[in-house]
């Protein structure tokens, strides 16, 4: 049986106050983030408490509420010092004095910068020391999240702008172009998409911003001609992935495309190969041809054409050829030898195309390239592909006379008798095949000797034996060319020529055309006086020299024109002072026309009364070869003993 005892009422007081400061204490409140920094909202995909990434790694304000004893009415000294993950920031501590002044209700403190750029789940706590006693402080767990999405690959755009680019066509059908970012890892809940179109990352045009607020929901973005602009040429879309933290990756992936706002080429007609074109039936691309070189091309301008930017595309036999910008037309794209070649000097079929090449994309899209289907035949004599005309591997040829000369010189003295003209069988000769000789450009005839009929089974050398007729026609030369072809016409016509043997031909004296003073008085014979001298608007005076037409050339040479007086009718001794030089280069049409030189007339009017001449050299056949000079009397001086008017 249970005995219960009154307590005195000091007995019962006692107990109280035991049983008072013996019952459990609340934790402290946990700390909390200042406004000016707070965690995000918690995403029921994403950990709790996420500390955006504009405040990792910097300080951290961090307010305490008031804790229960703070209006204790002793005086109680202790501090607050900020915990991360359990270990005590000394550096954070704030002491204070009870009573605590009412007013406050939240002790700020400040977490130092460094500690929230590991990434993972800390605790942030506190130390409440009340006069030396410790409370248990209830933690806040944030979390460093500084890992942003992980992209799986390209943006996505319809496959007839992933075929042909943006296209201003495109855009009159459809208005925009639809771009869709494929699905990518760790995607949450308030991550945001940024669409971006340009030619680099440093200045791109926004497409748009999409926040992820469904799951499930495609990542789709509209390009339209406002985004574009008007500059054509590549560019690209990419995008950028940024979790609601704010951590934000690297592009990684790059979708381009060609942006064509301009109206296509049409119009575009089969290749133009006038080499082959032209041809009288069969038409063939023969040895020749190839190493003309062969041109493709485009024969009048297309619809749409964009000069300075469209180029031309050219493939031959499968091999594409270097782009190139069409200034004019026709135009044309030059084959190199090597490509009509292409392994095969045998008779073939080659395909020919070409396309329009605007910025990065090619012309036409999605139809047939013009094209066409051309013979080819580059059998040739010798061996070789037949790449370098003339072909360096043919012997040269040795010309010599009975004159007396060396080897490859010739002058009057071989003139009675043949020249032979030898060279070296050349490598993979064969029946049919004939070797004409070639003097100065000119075809020596089987008559005088220049035509050799080979059956394949020379060896050796083999010799020319042409008439001095040859010889004679061609005139003199220094260098003149002797050269030699194969053909063999029981094949085809293609043909291989040698390399020029130069040869020093002098058989005649070399002319060039007279030149004469111009503007001699009527009445005396070969006189130069006042009434000779002719204005001009620079030289004031002048005297005018006629040189002879005839003579190409002496065509876009430097000639120099010497004037000499003398004291004497024969022109034998100079008169000092008197010798006047000028230089001319005449054009083409003028060696066949004929030709003014001025003389100022300051050396004339200084021969006073005496003799006086012209004269010049060119270089004729090699050879400098100097005019017959054309002497005058001079006469300078009138009756009263004066000079000529000027």
């Amino acid at each position: 049986m249970t005995s219960f005892h009154s307590l005195t009422p000091a007995q019962n007081r006692e107990r109280f106050f035991g049983v008072r400061f013996r019952s459990p204490k609340a934790a402290a409140l946990p700390p909390t983030l200042h406004p000016d920094n707070p965690l995000l909202l918690d995403e029921p995909d994403d950990a709790p408490n996420q500390l955006h990434s504009s405040f990792q790694g910097f300080a951290l304000k961090v307010q305490i509420a008031r804790f229960a004893d703070a209006d204790h009415p002793d005086i109680i000294n202790g501090y607050l010092e900020l915990k991360w993950d359990g270990t005590p920031i000394r550096a954070t501590r704030v002491l204070f004095e009870t009573p605590i002044d009412p007013a406050i209700t939240v002790f700020d403190l400040v977490l130092p910068q460094g500690y929230t750029s590991t990434p993972g789940p800390h605790e942030l706590s506190y130390v409440l020391n009340f006069g030396g006693n410790g409370s248990e402080v209830t933690p806040l767990v944030i979390n460093i999240d500084t890992t942003p999405p992980v992209a799986f690959g390209k943006a996505t755009v319809p496959a007839e702008v992933e075929r042909d680019g943006i296209t201003k066509k495109y855009f009159d059908e459809n208005g925009f172009v639809l771009v869709t970012v494929p699905n990518y890892g760790n995607r949450k809940l308030g991550d945001v998409i940024e669409c971006w179109f340009g030619v680099s990352l440093t200045n791109p045009t926004l497409v748009g911003v999409f926040t992820i607020t469904d799951l499930t929901a495609p990542i789709e973005f509209r390009l339209t001609p406002a985004h574009v602009g008007t500059e054509e040429g590549l560019k690209s879309l990419f995008y950028y992935l940024s979790d609601r933290k704010g951590n934000r990756n690297t592009p990684q992936y790059f979708t381009e495309l060609n942006v064509t706002l301009t109206d296509p080429p049409e119009g575009l007609l089969e290749p133009s190969i006038p080499l082959f074109d032209d041809d009288a039936a069969p038409k063939l691309v023969d040895l020749a041809d190839a190493q003309a070189p062969l041109g493709v091309g485009i024969l009048a301008e297309y619809i749409n054409f964009l000069p300075d930017i469209d180029e031309l595309e050219v493939e031959y036999d499968g091999i594409l050829q270097p782009a190139q910008k069409i200034n004019t037309f026709p135009f044309y794209v030059s084959i190199p030898y090597r490509d009509v070649f292409n392994g095969n000097v045998d008779v073939k079929k080659v395909d020919v195309s070409y396309r329009i090449k605007r910025h990065n994309l090619r012309y036409p899209l999605g139809t047939p390239v013009p094209s066409k289907v051309v013979d080819v035949d580059l059998r040739r004599p010798g061996d070789g592909d037949g790449g370098e005309n003339p072909d360096p591997n043919l012997a040269l040829v040795t010309v010599q006379g009975t004159g007396g000369n060396g080897p490859n010189i010739l002058t009057d003295a071989d003139a009675s008798d043949n020249v032979a003209v030898t060279v070296a069988v050349f490598a993979g000769v064969k029946d049919g095949d004939i070797m004409t000789l070639i003097w100065k450009g000119v075809e020596v005839t089987e008559a005088q000797g220049g035509v050799i009929e080979l059956d394949g089974t020379e060896t050796g050398i083999l010799t020319f034996s042409i008439l001095w007729e040859v010889v004679e026609a061609g005139n003199n030369g220094n260098p003149l060319p002797v050269t030699y072809k194969i053909t063999n016409p029981a094949i085809n016509d293609n043909e291989v020529h040698s390399r020029p043997r130069d040869v020093d031909v002098l058989i005649r004296p070399g002319v060039v055309p007279e030149v004469k003073f111009q503007h001699l008085d009527p009445d005396f014979t070969d006189w130069f006086n006042c009434g000779s001298l002719q204005s001009d608007p620079v030289l004031v005076k002048c005297a005018e020299v006629l040189v002879s037409p005839g003579e190409p050339q002496l065509a876009d040479q430097t000639l120099e024109f010497i004037y000499q007086g003398y004291t004497d009718a024969a022109g034998t001794l100079k008169k000092p002072g008197t010798e006047e030089k000028v230089t001319y280069i005449p054009t083409l049409q003028e060696t066949i026309d004929g030709f003014i030189v001025k003389f100022p007339y300051q050396k004339i009017l200084a021969t006073e009364s005496a003799w006086g001449d012209v004269n010049y050299t060119a270089m004729i056949d090699g050879r400098p070869v100097q005019a017959q000079r054309h002497l005058v009397k001079v006469h300078m001086k009138k009756g009263d003993g004066s000079l000529c008017d000027i």
